[in-house]
């Protein structure tokens, strides 16, 4: 498998939206270039739904960005693990919205259900590896370790009354 980088994206507000866009559009861009989002998937969105525009000043975008029948994935940084985890896996680019993520294409994949492959998965930048996420065990708080405490001494309670009721 080859795996390309397409860069981080994040959410901008344009001087002058787009023409064709709705008016509630939300705007990314690539944080190394400034390209915009909408303008750098149009040309895979043109290949995947082909139709006639009316559109005045429409200009053909050129050749897609992502290989056809490749993978797609966006990648968020996970606070809390302090990991980068594939979010969606999908061969369909245009069903992305990548705010504050890294979008990775995966050139090669030939497995059915890209998702339950990738979906979730630790994606390692540096090593263009992907490994299942390894939860840390959490020790309770104290607030907490006190109610299991509490309900632990309630069960013992109920199991000494289910053996002897009328004791």
């Amino acid at each position: 498998m080859k795996i390309i980088d397409h860069g981080t994206w994040v959410p901008y507000k344009p001087d002058k939206p787009q023409q064709d866009a709705p008016a509630n559009a939300i705007y990314m861009r690539r944080e190394s270039d400034g390209v915009d989002w909408y303008d750098y998937v149009r040309p895979n969105f043109e290949q995947l739904f082909p139709r006639k525009t009316t559109l005045p000043e429409y200009k053909s975008p050129g050749a897609p960005k992502f290989t056809p029948g490749s993978l797609v994935c966006n990648v968020y940084h996970h606070k809390r693990f302090n990991k980068h985890i594939v979010g969606t896996a999908t061969r369909d680019p245009t069903a992305m919205l990548p705010y504050n993520q890294r979008i990775i294409e995966i050139i090669g994949f030939d497995g059915d259900d890209p998702h339950a492959e990738f979906g979730g998965k630790v994606y390692d930048h540096d090593a263009g590896t992907f490994t299942t996420l390894v939860l840390p065990t959490l020790k309770p708080t104290t607030e907490a370790q006190a109610v299991l405490d509490a309900l632990a001494a309630i069960m013992q309670r109920l199991d000494k009354l289910e053996k002897h009721p009328h004791k």
